[in-house]
């Protein structure tokens, strides 16, 4: 954090390289779990940040939704952040959805100028209604919206699944990264060889 804090304020004294003109906009990109360590943000200390140098904060919780928080909702739920404070919400529906794409979500002011001047949104098509059908299904699971709790178990049998296996390979002399309750379970292998 003190890094960021560093950086926020470089940014802002000097402003942009060669030129040292100000920013308009700071914005300050986070993964809500990071994919190869499988550790978490530290999301209150950096909305504090972005709040106290008035940033703007990009969150890819792409690893995160549907596996972390209490609702499944990712690494804000977890952190129990109010999503207000993210300016945008990024992830994809290929895993915890088990589907295609990917989503990015914001005030409709900023997804609107997104789909303007976006190269990559021009020139796409639509998803496939199988897709969205499925990414619906799988929303409405999640949030219990189905009218059961089969989201809400599956949540809880992911976490209880997490701590078991962290904790077997543990027990086996493994060195495992991240964080306790993160999905992802980066083991460091010294020696692969060895393991055969």
């Amino acid at each position: 954090m003190q890094d960021l804090e560093y950086q926020l304020r470089d940014a802002i004294v000097h402003g942009q390289p060669r030129r040292f003109r100000p920013w308009k906009r700071i914005v300050i990109i986070v993964e809500g779990i990071y994919s190869m360590e499988g550790s978490l943000c530290k999301l209150p200390e950096i909305v504090a940040l972005k709040k106290k140098y008035k940033a703007y904060l990009y969150i890819d919780e792409a690893h995160s939704i549907g596996t972390i928080g209490s609702h499944g909702r990712g690494v804000v739920d977890y952190c129990n952040v109010d999503p207000k404070d993210i300016g945008i919400h990024m992830g994809t529906f290929t895993k915890s959805f088990g589907s295609a794409g990917g989503y990015i979500a914001g005030k409709k002011s900023l997804i609107d100028y997104i789909r303007v001047h976006s190269h990559s949104a021009c020139y796409s098509s639509s998803m496939s209604a199988p897709i969205v059908y499925q990414i619906i299904s799988a929303l409405n699971i999640i949030t219990g919206r189905d009218g059961t709790d089969n989201g809400q178990k599956r949540i809880q049998q992911l976490a209880c699944n997490v701590h078991y296996f962290r904790r077997q390979l543990i027990d086996m002399g493994f060195v495992v990264y991240g964080n306790k309750d993160s999905a992802v379970v980066p083991v460091m292998l010294f020696l692969p060889i060895r393991m055969a």
